[in-house]
């Protein structure tokens, strides 16, 4: 409960924030409607040219497109600025002001710095994902949904996970901008199914960087197509990305110096 309360307080201050810049929040959601509208552009154009592409319909991958973009837009709300900060904050040796608060040093990196702009790609992926759902119809069921929802959440753990390993890294290597700079690059590759990569890039997606899985499974899960090892495989590979998380974040606030070094 008390994460809860500080979680509203981050933001209630965002809100006053970005309502002070409306016409900052008229723009990001132009430039987003704008990105999204391509990518599914794009994917019209592909199928406009064939009806299955790797066993994927066009629903299927309409669905999928708002997967990735509702992922991404998590990332983008929560994640992206307040790691960006934490590093700053390493660089600077300013951390101390975080890690000697009464709360979960985790947490407050995490999840301090929310960018309520970015719902707008929230926005946008839950509207491309229920377009390709109304086109799928009677194969949406109860079950498939719940499917969908546990999947969706070990998507974003996972993401998570990767992305506090991947910012750990600054305590030991200060910058690590250029690692966040491929991870992005990765990111990228999402919006489609790993299914059609080839197979050093398919194993990169699944492992390395999982955001193959993390976007493939919950779209298989909600269209029925899910298989159980896979559904096994993903969960136990969040289990161990958030437990691995957590203990390299430790390690990295024990290896940390601070601003009295």
């Amino acid at each position: 409960m008390r994460y809860l309360q500080l979680l509203a307080v981050f933001t209630r201050a965002e809100l006053q924030y970005a309502l002070e810049y409306r016409a900052n929040l008229i723009l990001v959601f132009a430039e987003e409607l704008v990105i999204v509208a391509s990518s599914f552009t794009a994917v019209l154009v592909l199928f406009s040219h064939t009806d299955v592409m790797n066993g994927w319909t066009l629903p299927e991958m309409t669905v999928l497109l708002g997967v990735f973009y509702l992922i991404q837009g998590i990332q983008a709300v929560f994640l992206a600025v307040s790691f960006e900060r934490f590093m700053e904050h390493v660089r600077l040796g300013t951390l101390d002001f975080i890690l000697i608060k009464p709360v979960d040093s985790q947490f407050m990196i995490s999840t301090r710095h929310i960018q309520l702009a970015q719902l707008a790609q929230v926005l946008l992926g839950a509207v491309v994902l229920g377009l390709g759902l109304a086109r799928m119809g009677e194969r949406v069921t109860p079950v498939n949904a719940l499917i969908f929802a546990a999947t969706m959440g070990c998507g974003v753990l996972l993401v998570y996970s990767l992305l506090l390993v991947l910012s750990t890294l600054a305590f030991w290597f200060v910058r690590v901008e250029n690692l966040l700079a491929v991870f992005w690059s990765f990111i990228d590759a999402g919006r489609f199914p790993i299914d059609i990569y080839p197979g050093w890039l398919r194993v990169t997606l699944s492992t390395v960087v999982p955001i193959g899985i993390a976007v493939t499974v919950p779209a298989q899960a909600i269209s029925g197509r899910a298989e159980p090892f896979g559904l096994s495989l993903m969960g136990i590979a969040t289990v161990v990305a958030w437990l691995f998380a957590g203990w390299f974040w430790r390690q990295g606030v024990r290896n940390y110096t601070g601003a009295s070094a």
